[in-house]
């Protein structure tokens, strides 16, 4: 941990201002140590240079999810160079230029993926928050980069200090909370008067095939070991990666047959992807105790309770939703 990660970081029990009780070693880059709440007195462990500023509960439902999500992201921790496309498409119209000169949160940042490419975009500093075993390989994935700090901690109670941040964004990540609408209600007061909220939602619409046969096969597979889990789904990925090289791959260049292929916006995108990553995206759709497939009103609901100004929503690869909003100037 980067002392200067203490000019954000808050009690998320009381939102009181945390100070540093105890440091190895005595500099600027914390390996273990430990800080305190100078309102409530709760204290938090900074473990492997992670401060872990967890609230004193959480939700079964949360830990399970966060849990199952680290196994994942430890198990497939790699960094692709093809996850800059991916990124943009699903943030745009924001683009790289939204982050420079910006302090940033990235809202569930998994192995780091996404870190990585919000300092390469030019953020002045980046904080990755998530709540499980994720983080460790996020910190691993980062530490060669002095603008990145990685925090354990819970999106619904986030350990940072209120109007602190100028940029939040979230892919992947809001759709498994228990109540989507209490991500949004936590997050938004971190941002500046001004700040740019960006997620990326699975959609109910367009969706119809994963909700008739993956969604029902995801409820089950959750409550399974995630071995088992892992390699039923690389089972199912050998015929996917198969119709990915013979249909999809020459989808990309023939209109025709593109058009012809479902879910053909998608599945053109994973065409450069590894069996690997392919496996990996597979497996992540059967292991989350939560999934909402969320419908447009209520993606607009979702910004409006965080008190957020929807300036775009759009739909992305017919399958999901690709959102942005600005916080009033007068909260």
């Amino acid at each position: 941990m980067k002392r200067r990660l203490l000019d954000w970081l808050a009690c998320p029990a009381c939102q009181g201002a945390i100070a540093l009780t105890r440091a190895v070693p005595e500099a600027d880059d914390i390996r273990e140590g430990e800080l305190a709440c100078g309102a409530c007195g709760a204290r938090y462990p900074i473990a492997r240079g992670i401060p872990r500023v967890l609230p004193p509960t959480l939700a079964t439902e949360a830990v399970a999810t966060a849990a199952r999500f680290g196994y994942e992201w430890m198990r497939f921790s790699e960094i692709r160079p093809e996850y800059e496309e991916q990124m943009l498409g699903w943030i745009a119209p924001v683009g790289r230029d939204a982050f420079v000169g910006r302090r940033v949160l990235d809202a569930g940042c998994g192995k780091g993926r996404h870190l990585r490419l919000a300092s390469a975009f030019g953020a002045k500093e980046v904080i990755g928050i998530d709540l499980g075993p994720a983080v460790d390989a996020a910190a691993e994935n980062t530490a060669d980069l002095d603008n990145v700090h990685v925090v354990q901690g819970d999106l619904t109670h986030p350990p940072l200090r209120p109007a602190s941040i100028d940029l939040i964004y979230s892919i992947g990540v809001l759709h498994h909370l228990g109540e989507p609408e209490a991500g949004f209600r936590a997050l938004a007061p971190l941002l500046v008067p001004g700040g740019r909220f960006v997620v990326w939602l699975y959609a109910r619409e367009g969706n119809g095939w994963v909700l008739t046969l993956v969604d029902p096969a995801r409820r089950l597979t959750s409550r399974l070991p995630l071995p088992l889990v892992s390699g039923l789904a690389r089972a199912l990925t050998v015929p996917l990666w198969i119709a990915l090289r013979l249909l999809y791959a020459p989808a990309r260049t023939r209109p025709r047959l593109a058009r012809a292929l479902p879910y053909s916006s998608y599945l053109r995108d994973l065409v450069p992807f590894p069996f690997r990553e392919v496996h990996s995206i597979a497996f992540d759709q059967f292991l989350a105790p939560v999934a909402h497939y969320m419908e447009r009103p209520r993606v607009a609901r979702c910004f409006a309770e965080g008190g957020i100004t929807l300036d775009s929503l759009r739909w992305h690869h017919a399958n999901s939703w690709a959102a942005s909003g600005t916080r009033s100037e007068a909260r």
